[in-house]
């Protein structure tokens, strides 16, 4: 009786401790880990810098930089293809307002002003806050779809420094753009 009990409990306590986001973090490696916290001690322009390098990485045949501003929503790089598609990519640094479930005010934002204000074919959101939360809720993941917006959140974001290589949505660009812009134009 007393082992059916134990068992019990501690199939009950492995199922407590397995569900939600713990699941997601405990598959990063402890170097990931490591690095993000890294990320995280960056100050604000030395984390524009390592998305910067990053972007250059894409092999794109430009990566502009538009500056950060105070109380700005982040750093805005347009990046241009060879195929001539452009996107716009947002470097929003955690400052904690964006873990508070503030996340999909910037993802509007930045989708709003795809087209508008920069003229590119898609938007991407890069952050080292965890916006597992935010990414995979069918209601988010919808809105940032349809304006043409991919969230590169903390896991994204340690994986593709860490592997040195982009999400696949960014690999290989050209098809990646064309089924972004085709989404956002129906």
């Amino acid at each position: 009786m007393a082992m059916l009990l134990g068992g019990t409990a501690l199939a009950g306590w492995i199922l407590f401790r397995s569900r939600g986001h713990e699941t997601r973090d405990r598959t990063m490696t402890a170097e990931r880990h490591d690095l993000m916290r890294s990320v995280d001690k960056m100050n604000i322009p030395a984390f524009d810098a390592m998305v910067g390098q990053l972007l250059v990485g894409l092999d794109a045949k430009r990566v502009k930089k538009f500056g950060h501003r105070k109380n700005d929503l982040g750093c805005n790089f347009v990046v241009t293809f060879t195929n001539g598609k452009r996107i716009i990519v947002r470097a929003k640094k955690d400052d904690k307002t964006l873990r508070r479930r503030n996340g999909n005010r910037h993802v509007q934002i930045l989708g709003g002003e795809i087209k508008a204000r920069w003229d590119c074919d898609a938007g991407v959101l890069i952050t080292n806050a965890n916006l597992h939360w935010m990414h995979h809720a069918a209601r988010n993941e919808a809105v940032a779809h349809q304006l043409g917006v991919l969230i590169v959140d903390r896991d994204r974001l340690a994986e593709w420094i860490d592997t040195g290589i982009a999400p696949v949505e960014l690999r290989p660009a050209r098809a990646a753009l064309q089924a972004t812009s085709t989404n956002s134009s129906q």
